[in-house]
């Protein structure tokens, strides 16, 4: 039985632990999307919330006289949703807009019919406290599928509005400590 011991607990939590605030996206967009050089370079600063991706197995049940016998089904992969500061130009929502649009317009319905034209891969990095990138996630194949309305009003005094964008994609692909921990957050914005 193991005792209580709060120095092994310290020493079992490395680092002091991951940190939700410590995080930084990636997003890229199609080529159509005309304002994708400015979205790019804000999302990393607009992207305030999301999560890592989820996952579960649905279990594949057979019945044998009367008895539920599982087995591992199929992987299902959960939507991934990032949260957006709007900037003053709403460079990421207009870019979302025309992402969406160039999938179906608004008008005469019609769309990219390639998924190669219209679906992107996603990056989620999560940080330690000195901007290293301690795991990584990329979403593949990755496309907007819900972009939340903008609320407005009166009475919303001292705050910058938001939107969420839902995507789906295809699978995930995680990598813990990617590039040997070499890799500092610091270093994208110093190109």
């Amino acid at each position: 039985m193991t005792t209580f011991n709060v120095e092994r607990f310290k020493t079992a939590l490395t680092a002091g632990g991951s940190r939700p605030n410590q995080f930084m996206v990636q997003l890229s967009f199609p080529a159509f999307v005309t304002s994708q050089a400015v979205a790019v370079a804000r999302a990393p600063f607009l992207v305030h919330a999301t999560e890592l991706p989820g996952q579960s197995i649905a279990p594949a049940t057979v019945m044998y006289r009367g008895r539920e016998v599982p087995f591992s089904g199929d992987r299902i992969f959960s939507p991934w949703t990032v949260s957006i500061y709007n900037d003053h130009e709403m460079s990421l929502r207009t870019a979302m807009e025309q992402w969406t649009n160039g999938m179906e317009d608004l008008r005469n319905k019609q769309g990219k019919i390639r998924p190669a034209e219209y679906q992107r891969d996603l990056d989620v990095y999560q940080l330690d406290r000195n901007g290293v990138i301690t795991k990584a996630y990329k979403m593949v194949d990755a496309f907007p599928i819900d972009i939340s309305p903008v609320s407005l009003g009166f009475d919303q005094n001292d705050q910058i509005s938001t939107f969420m964008t839902t995507f789906r994609y295809l699978h995930f692909e995680a990598s813990n400590n990617p590039l040997g921990g070499l890799f500092n957050i610091g270093n994208i914005f110093n190109r």
